[in-house]
């Protein structure tokens, strides 16, 4: 997808105003809920086109289109000076009926228009209705106080411009310390809600300095008490259907190479829907569409991406208008995720390409690896044992076999990233030994007070094991230190044995593939595996 790019006289206006507005003038917004113009900034799209096609939310789009990027990038400067800051007629003379959500800055007026896809934060009431509001303070200031007001239940912000009469004063407060939270500093305010609403509302803030000139911060944030999932008209097939965000930001791109992942999440984080699609040079204009297509059809009962239409009673993909399309979910507590994973490079593993020791003796060897992508690593080594790991290296002990004559091993180290696995081969050179330690190098069935050294055998339940390390009374299928061996033809999935990328096997009657390398992943249950 080519995404619109501004002119350079208008790009180079928009950096100057952008670091006036958060370099010098910056004092502070409501972060949670979170206001209107600090959602539209997180959506983002304003930036790459003139008419706002790339604005993913409508709300948001129709403001730009009323007071372009203004009310977006001086997000902390919804503010008016009122020198008779105490008197409510003041106020209100300043920020007058229709302007609230500006603070009475016509510059800023598209975050005033009624809208029905004004974006709203779900509350939880749990608590007995208590919530706790987190105010961004770019710019701290005190002395001064706080007034939170809660829109009446007859306010609709669809139809509606806020006005002072459609609030009610549900807190105030006084001169109140920032905290810092991940290094930023916010007012916290703890509020309580009433228990018994239900629908949409605003929460309307006013942080008011105590200084001559009267500056005044005023915001507002659209909230929705919610309700039952599953409400509404049971004959509207439409009803059931959840807004969980915009599908895409007018940021998300993809090359051919590049693989889209589409996941949706439930309430405890785990995947409910993984769908892939690679993006090849012919659909590098059109993946999202692809993309949709493919999870609207393979997920039908669980998510749809388009926009609802009254008419038709279904929900539609908007393919001449990208950037409007919404995830649908049918629980408001599951979340979904976008990403496009450029084309992978596998590990680069660092290792002793040869390795002496003594029969019967252990040597200790460090492995490294490095990924160009940033992924995160997984190693495994066929013997030997891992007793130190990073998130970059390995510390692996190895005990040589007992033997009567020089020998050789060979061990394989693989070092895996989520698409592809890398592996090496240690060559391993075993210098005699005339005694043999009381090792059992034959196999045998398996006996408690007989010593195993690594790579001995022994056979226990009709399963023949090897040993990784030396061990003695450490129960085959019990103790780590003992490998099953896999017989040929064998491709049922055993939980302790390590796949890699393209390996087969079969699980409960299925047969299912290996996507990368894994270990203890069921099957039926992990992204791990692709059934067949």
């Amino acid at each position: 997808m080519k995404r619109y790019t501004l002119p350079l006289g208008a790009a180079g206006s928009l950096i100057g105003l952008a670091l006036l507005s958060t370099g010098v003038q910056a004092h502070g917004y409501m972060d949670y809920p979170p206001a209107r113009q600090q959602l539209c900034d997180i959506d983002g799209g304003y930036w790459d086109s003139a008419d706002g096609s790339t604005i993913p939310n409508a709300a948001c789009r129709a403001a730009f289109l009323e007071s372009s990027w203004t009310p977006f990038i001086q997000k902390p400067e919804f503010a008016t000076l009122v020198s008779n800051y105490n008197n409510q007629i003041s106020v209100e003379a300043a920020v007058p009926d229709g302007q609230l959500c500006s603070a009475g800055d016509t510059a800023k007026q598209g975050i005033n228009t009624p809208s029905p896809d004004w974006q709203k934060t779900k509350v939880d009431l749990t608590n007995q209705g208590k919530i706790t509001l987190q105010y961004r303070a770019n710019t701290p200031h005190n002395p001064s106080f706080w007034k939170i007001y809660l829109s009446k239940p007859s306010y609709d912000s669809a139809t509606m411009p806020l006005a002072w009469n459609d609030l009610e004063l549900i807190a105030e407060f006084g001169n109140i310390p920032t905290v810092d939270l991940n290094g930023k500093k916010y007012y916290q305010m703890e509020v309580t809600l009433p228990t018994d609403r239900s629908g949409d509302a605003v929460i309307y803030s006013r942080w008011q300095r105590q200084d001559p000139a009267g500056e005044g911060f005023y915001n507002c944030s659209d909230i929705t008490f919610g309700g039952n999932d599953t409400g509404g008209d049971p004959n509207n097939p439409l009803d059931k259907w959840i807004s969980a965000g915009n599908y895409l930001a007018s940021t998300t791109d993809a090359a051919s190479g590049d693989t889209a992942w589409f996941r949706v999440f439930d309430e405890n984080g785990n995947e409910t829907v993984f769908e892939k699609l690679s993006i090849s040079h012919d659909s590098e204009s059109i993946w999202a569409q692809e993309l949709a297509s493919i999870v609207n059809q393979k997920y039908a009962q669980q998510v749809q991406i388009g926009l609802k239409s009254t008419a038709t009673e279904s929900i539609d993909y908007q393919a001449q208008d990208l950037y409007s399309n919404l995830v649908y979910l049918t629980n408001s507590n599951y979340t979904y995720r976008l990403e496009v994973k450029s084309g992978n490079t596998a590990p680069v593993v660092t290792a002793p390409a040869n390795l002496t020791v003594k029969s019967g003796e252990s040597i200790t060897f460090d492995v490294s690896a490095s990924d160009v992508d940033g992924d995160p690593l997984v190693f495994s080594v066929d013997k030997g044992t891992i007793i130190a790991t990073t998130n970059t290296s390995i510390t692996v002990n190895y005990q040589a076999a007992v033997t009567q004559s020089d020998t050789s091993d060979i061990i394989t180290v693989s070092v895996g990233d989520p698409i592809s696995t890398t592996q090496t081969t240690i060559s391993v050179s075993i210098t005699a030994s005339n005694d043999n330690g009381g090792g059992n190098t034959g196999e045998t069935t398996w006996q408690s007070n007989v010593a195993y050294n690594s790579g001995d055998s022994g056979i226990f339940s009709g399963i023949t094991y090897t040993a990784k390390w030396w061990t003695q009374g450490d129960q085959p299928g019990s103790s780590n230190v003992w490998e099953a061996a896999q017989a040929t033809g064998d491709t049922e999935w055993k939980a302790g044995l390590v796949y890699t990328s393209g390996d087969l096997v079969t699980f409960q009657g299925v047969s299912y593939r290996a996507q990368w390398w894994n270990k203890g992943e069921q099957p039926d249950q992990s992204a791990a595996w692709s059934a067949q």
